[in-house]
This record gives C-alpha cells, sequence and structure tokens, in this order.
C-alpha cells in the first residue's frame, strides 16, 4: 500500500482514455486514491470521482453539458480533494484525459463553505474579506458601510454557520487551524 498522502506531495494525475479505462497514473495519484478509497486485494481502488469528472469533459467536448469538468470530495478530519479533467495532446497524436487530485483550496473551500451555509452574496463578500485579512474597520471601507453594519453581517453569518467567533468561522471555512 502507498504511503499516505501529506501536502507537500502536490497533485496526483490519472490518464484515463475515452472509454473511461484508466491507462496510466503517478506515484502520488496512488496515493491519492488510497486516501479516497482504500484498496481491497481483489480490486484496484479508482473511486467514481474520477470517473465523474473524466465523463463530464467528454460530455462538455460533446457540448451536451457546460459545467467544469471538477468535483471536490470531503474526506475526514476537514479535509477535501479536487478533482479535475483536462485533455491531452501528445505528440503520439493521442489525447488522454488527464485527472488530476489535489488539496482543495482554502479559497476553493470558502466557496463550498458558503454555498452549504447558503450565506447572500454580501454575506459571503463578507467572509472572504475576513479570510483576506481585514479587519471590521477595513471591511467597512471596502463594502461601503459602517462597522456597526459590518457587524450586524458578522452576526448573521455566525448565527447560519453556527460559528461563535471569527476565529472559529475562519477555520471551518477555510480548513486550517482547529475551530
Amino acid at each position: 500500500m502507498p504511503p499516505p498522502i501529506r501536502r507537500r506531495d502536490g497533485p496526483g494525475v490519472l490518464l484515463v482514455d475515452d472509454d473511461l479505462r484508466v491507462t496510466g497514473d503517478t506515484a502520488t495519484a496512488e496515493r491519492w486514491l488510497a486516501t479516497l478509497l482504500p484498496p481491497s486485494p481483489d480490486r484496484t481502488a479508482v473511486p467514481a470521482v474520477v470517473f465523474n469528472v473524466a465523463a463530464q469533459l467528454l460530455a462538455v467536448e460533446r457540448g451536451v453539458d457546460e459545467h467544469p469538468a471538477a468535483a471536490r470530495v470531503h474526506l475526514a478530519h476537514g479535509r477535501w480533494i479536487t478533482a479535475r479533467a483536462a485533455r491531452l495532446h501528445a505528440a503520439d497524436g493521442s489525447a488522454p484525459i488527464a485527472v488530476t487530485m489535489d488539496e482543495t483550496t482554502p479559497l476553493e473551500r470558502l466557496e463550498v463553505f458558503t454555498r452549504a451555509f447558503g450565506l447572500s452574496p454580501r454575506e459571503t463578500t463578507l467572509v472572504g474579506l475576513l479570510a483576506g485579512g481585514l479587519d471590521t474597520n477595513a471591511v467597512a471601507d471596502r463594502l461601503g458601510v459602517s462597522p456597526l453594519t459590518v457587524q450586524d453581517h458578522l452576526k448573521s453569518v455566525f448565527d447560519r454557520t453556527g460559528s461563535r467567533n471569527r476565529r472559529s468561522l475562519l477555520s471551518r471555512a477555510l480548513g486550517v487551524g482547529s475551530s
């Protein structure tokens, strides 16, 4: 079994053909696969997300759908993985699909978090500005509102997300630190 994935390992890459058969991978991809779906002795572990993003790319190429060929998968302990598919064009004329798997970035996590809690566009902007390190006064200046209005929006965000303070809110939203 491959060693566990570490943040510094970077993306794993699988090559998939148009019939959705895995034709190659990197060592890091094997570790990502084992993290997503621990292998059993009688089968090779390839989680559905690999096939889903590759199939979505095919759908985009055929004009069936226009959504991006990407998906996020939640792991234990607040970790997320993002899988993406793109078409390669090799010198030999082949054109396999490359599926990458990597740790979801804090910005991508922020998007998932705000959508999951149904935050309004204004509340989403507020959380994004806080994630960027701005304090109440700087957020107020950026939004063109008073600091008291920022505090009111923040209270609403705390209520909707079940957070008690900015630190726990950002920890949960960005997947860093402890909440």
